[in-house]
């Protein structure tokens, strides 16, 4: 289980720290950074989502205020829910779109603690992700939402 976190740049010390976090809990990571100044093109975005997406288990996607000007946010949130991944934003404000209050948010210290117990949690109670057949996606499809109601509900609680 690994878990893939994109930022643009000017969120990167946001990434960096979560990615950290992560590693010295042995959590498996892969950080991309996703900005019009890294001069990627499309083909290039849509090829780094398709590797990550499918090699990880959870999205955590790090948000800046510009958050809907990015077109590879709902790509990748797309392509993370129809693979049955796990996904978590992380910002520090509210979120600037309405169909971002669907997945858990991240916001401080505290969450990201409660995402690394619900990421190892998922291994303590075989919620983790199976093999790709018809038992193992309405599986994985549960799981995940479990996840993401699960997670969300200890942000909101604080534990």
């Amino acid at each position: 289980m690994s878990v893939f976190i994109c930022y643009r740049h000017t969120e990167r010390l946001y990434a960096f720290i979560l990615n950290e976090r992560l590693k010295l809990e042995g959590i498996d990571t892969c950080l991309e950074m996703f900005d019009a100044e890294s001069h990627q093109t499309t083909d290039d975005v849509c090829g780094i989502f398709q590797r990550n997406i499918v090699d990880c288990t959870h999205l955590v996607m790090v948000l800046g205020s510009h958050v809907p000007d990015a077109w590879w946010l709902p790509f990748g949130l797309g392509a993370a829910t129809l693979l049955n991944r796990r996904v978590t934003l992380y910002q520090g404000g509210d979120l600037p779109a309405d169909y971002l209050q669907r997945w858990p948010t991240l916001s401080n210290r505290e969450h990201i603690d409660l995402f690394v117990r619900a990421y190892h949690d998922e291994q303590t109670f075989c919620r983790a992700i199976v093999a790709d057949e018809q038992d193992g996606r309405q599986n994985n499809r549960a799981n995940a939402e479990f996840f993401h109601i699960d997670l969300k509900a200890k942000i909101r609680r604080g534990f």
